[in-house]
């Protein structure tokens, strides 16, 4: 059965948990999701979707190459659940479901990978700058990985440091000014993409996860250069395996007027940002 590695604060009100599940680690995509059972009552009753941060060994200070054995999840403690969550101890077994749902997919075309993160957003994108940094034969060699990290305060920037050994060339934005750049983290992407020639738009590809109204602002820069554009949604999920219907969110169905509801367990939550119905009012953010 799983069990916890360490359990680790690392900000205000984020932890870091790493996870020994081999089951999980080897299949595990990024973007993916485990769904974690909190405590053994019935209260709370459901189990946390949470994202796959990163997938290592169990001691990563190792020099030898092994197959990953565990899993980390970096999450924000918002609510009983993760509270709960934030008071597990080393050594204590955990009931987790997963790998689950449908994650970032890279084009062999890759020329550069632009990860924009909105706070805790970031948790799925260092497993996607980990697998571009080892994935040899499908994507060039050489991809250029750019982060752009944004948050209210400097406490809400996360893994800067972590993507840097991955490649990374990192920006920050702070709404308060603490750390980086004022403004928000679109203004900076505004303004990468204002000022790259056209020649350099050819294989780059937007990945996101953050709040809704920066991955809408985002879907609409990658539909203005004709730009592909990935989003990981943070939607309401209670089954995690598309039973329950939770949590759909609409889409475009060609040559309807009406919706097509996908499900963000299943079908997500990774989505293409052209076929999400960014203005409707059955897309809402998850709960704590």
């Amino acid at each position: 059965m799983p069990h916890i590695i360490f359990n680790r604060k690392v900000g205000a009100t984020y932890y870091k948990m790493r996870i020994r599940c081999p089951a999980i680690a080897v299949k595990a995509k990024p973007g993916q999701f485990v769904m974690v059972r909190v405590t053994e009552s019935f209260d709370p009753l459901l189990r946390r979707p949470l994202g796959i941060h990163r997938v290592c060994s169990e001691n990563t200070t190792a020099k030898t190459k092994k197959s990953p054995s565990c899993i980390e999840i970096l999450y924000r403690s918002v609510g009983k659940g993760t509270s709960i969550l934030s008071k597990k101890q080393k050594g204590e077994f955990i009931d987790l479901t997963g790998p689950l749902g449908k994650g970032f997919s890279i084009d062999k075309n890759l020329q550069t990978a632009v990860l924009v993160a909105g706070g805790i957003g970031v948790a799925p994108l260092l497993s996607l700058a980990q697998e571009l940094k080892v994935r040899k034969g499908t994507t060039p060699a050489k991809t250029n990985l750019i982060a752009f990290l944004g948050g209210k305060t400097s406490a809400d920037i996360l893994c800067r440091t972590d993507l840097k050994k991955l490649g990374a060339t990192v920006a920050v934005s702070t709404e308060d000014g603490s750390s980086g750049t004022k403004g928000l983290v679109t203004d900076l992407l505004s303004g990468f993409l204002k000022d790259l020639p056209p020649e350099k738009q050819k294989g780059l590809c937007l990945y996101a996860c953050g709040p809704l109204p920066m991955l809408h602002a985002l879907s609409g820069f990658a539909h203005a250069r004709n730009l592909s554009c990935q989003v990981s949604l943070e939607a309401r999920m209670a089954c995690g395996v598309g039973a329950c219907l939770g949590c759909s969110i609409p889409t475009r169905s060609d040559g309807s007027r009406l919706p097509t509801y996908q499900r963000a367990c299943t079908e997500g939550p990774v989505f293409d940002s052209s076929v999400i119905l960014w203005n409707d009012p059955h897309l809402s953010a998850p709960g704590g």
